[in-house]
């Protein structure tokens, strides 16, 4: 592997129309069972490390720090909230041009978890595990998946539509042999177009891509351009690795796909985190993709940056300014890093786009435990600390990054390490953590979070909770931009687990989305255990 981060151009061929009038029964049904991994993938890792010492800081984590953090006690629990501790301010100010959205915060107070608007249930049990809850909301649609399943509701709860198999809508061009994984959905709002990346690997020859799609109108069930971005070359040069985990974000003028590459052959160890960029103008219009790939990307201290989050940006249309991306050091630190991408589309004009690293100050987090449940001795795997979503927002005044991740977190007086959830809103022009926060309360694991904000800048938090005396349950939260700094509400049940889970991973992810009707609603996404031991998904929308 090189020693420094490295950049290139590449492209592929002009989009292919695919309506869904197109689509037969067989391809709808065929491949809902879960394609089983290519040999070279089987008992490899899905972290930076192996399998085997992964398990081992897993066992670790399940002990109690000797010295116990301060936290932001869940007070649908417990009664006394301990105060947060302070943020290190680090670093210059970088001056930029850039647009807020047309809005001002709100500024009425408020208490409690956001109101639930909406709530109904998802997809349930697929043959994949875990499920991978993804979602967009435009003005009038609730899209969601999971692996391999799409389904599109009205906001009302009615199903409108649902393709169990995606294959179908990328079989035109889904390489032949190629199964399909990690889906993520985004409706951009500045556009009114729906985007589709899911990723896809083959065995025998080894492949990999992400397949892209985005909808050639408003309507999601309408007609949609498909492309397979071949992840298996960085810029147009081959690689022996294939994308894991793709994370989707965009802004006014790209779509972003970042990715961990893990090798094909040897010991299938991590490589490294990549970029890719793509001109959304190009994209909409159905055009041959041109694309410009960053990979082997460094934190600011050197260490190899694992599952760089790409990030939905909400702010005014005009410009030329710059995209954001966020990762946590692997299993554990004090600073997240922020990455800066100026002038996105360089490329496009025979240029360079320049993407820089650079390191935020925060509160401590660590490798956590896996989550206790009733019934069993099994424990839902709470996964690491990568940072599971990233929202930019310009607006009133103020240019923020929200983020949040999973946390080992030890209460005073509690004899066993738990989980938390810690969230973080990061100025991007000064490059500090304004406030953060580690949320949950002793007896009790907090795991999978996912933040979004609503056009007033409060913050929606949506998590799994389980412990001993309560299965894996779905529930929400929040904080109104004019709470007290580094709080959230007590949190609100969304879905409660029915039954003790014990058939594997929890998560990846659950989707969160701002609705593109309404933008003082944020919709969530994500898991519960449901009965006889399987997993169940659930939607709310949720408002101030």
């Amino acid at each position: 592997m090189a020693n420094g981060m490295q950049q290139q151009a590449g492209g592929t061929t002009a989009g292919i129309a695919r309506s869904p009038a197109e689509f037969t029964a067989e391809e709808l049904v065929a491949t809902s069972v879960r394609v089983h991994k290519p040999s070279w993938m089987r008992g490899r890792t899905r972290f930076p490390v192996s399998m085997e010492e992964y398990r081992e800081l897993v066992t670790a984590a399940e002990q109690p720090d000797p010295t116990p953090l301060s936290a932001d006690t869940d007070d649908t629990l417990v009664e006394d909230p301990s105060t947060e501790v302070a943020t290190e301010p680090v670093y210059d100010v970088l001056d930029f041009a850039d647009v807020p959205e047309d809005a001002a915060p709100a500024d009425h107070a408020g208490s409690l978890a956001p109101a639930t608007t909406h709530s109904f249930e998802g997809t349930p049990q697929t043959g994949f595990r875990p499920p991978d809850c993804t979602m967009a909301v435009g003005p009038a649609d609730v899209l969601v998946a999971v692996n391999v399943d799409l389904a599109g509701y009205r906001k009302d709860g009615s199903l409108r539509f649902r393709w169990p198999n995606m294959t179908a809508l990328f079989s035109t061009v889904l390489p032949a042999g190629a199964g399909l994984f990690d889906p993520k959905l985004a409706y951009d709002h500045y556009a009114g177009r729906w985007i589709i990346a899911v990723a896809a690997r083959r065995q025998s020859p080894a492949g990999s891509w992400i397949m892209l799609g985005v909808s050639q109108g408003a309507d999601p069930a309408g007609a949609w351009w498909v492309w397979a971005l071949d992840f298996g070359v960085d810029g147009s040069t081959p690689s022996a690795n294939w994308a894991d985990y793709p994370m989707l974000g965009f802004d006014t003028q790209g779509i972003y796909l970042t990715t961990n590459q893990f090798a094909v052959g040897g010991s299938g160890g991590f490589s490294y985190a990549k970029l890719r960029i793509l001109n959304k103008a190009e994209a909409y219009a159905g055009a041959a993709l041109g694309w410009y790939d960053f990979w082997n990307l460094r934190n600011p201290d050197n260490s190899v940056a694992f599952t760089v989050q790409s990030t939905m940006h909400f702010r005014g249309t005009g410009g030329n300014p710059p995209a954001y991306f966020c990762n946590a050091l692997w299993p554990s630190g004090s600073t997240l890093t922020l990455w800066q991408l100026d002038d996105p589309l360089a490329h496009w004009r025979g240029a360079q786009p320049n993407l820089r690293a650079h390191r935020v100050a925060c509160r401590s987090y660590d490798l956590p435990p896996d989550a206790e449940q009733p019934d069993t001795t099994t424990r839902i795997e709470t996964n690491d600390t990568r940072l599971l979503s990233s929202v930019f927002q310009f607006v009133g005044g103020t240019q923020r990054l929200w983020t949040a991740h999973t946390s080992k977190i030890t209460w005073s007086g509690d004899s066993a390490a738990r989980c938390a959830v810690q969230w973080y809103e990061i100025d991007t022009t000064t490059r500090q953590v304004v406030q953060q926060g580690a949320f949950g309360a002793s007896g009790f694991y907090y795991f999978f979070p996912v933040v979004q904000t609503d056009i007033s800048r409060n913050a929606h938090l949506c998590f799994s909770r389980s412990s001993r005396q309560e299965y894996g349950s779905l529930r929400q939260t929040g904080r109104r931009v004019t709470d007290a700094a580094n709080s959230m509400q007590g949190s609100a049940l969304v879905k409660a687990g029915e039954s003790a889970y014990t058939l594997g991973r929890w998560g990846d992810y659950f989707g969160h989305a701002r609705d593109g009707g309404d933008a003082s609603r944020v919709w969530l996404y994500g898991e519960f255990a449901d009965a006889v031991n399987s997993w169940g998904t659930w939607i709310c929308g949720t408002r101030f």
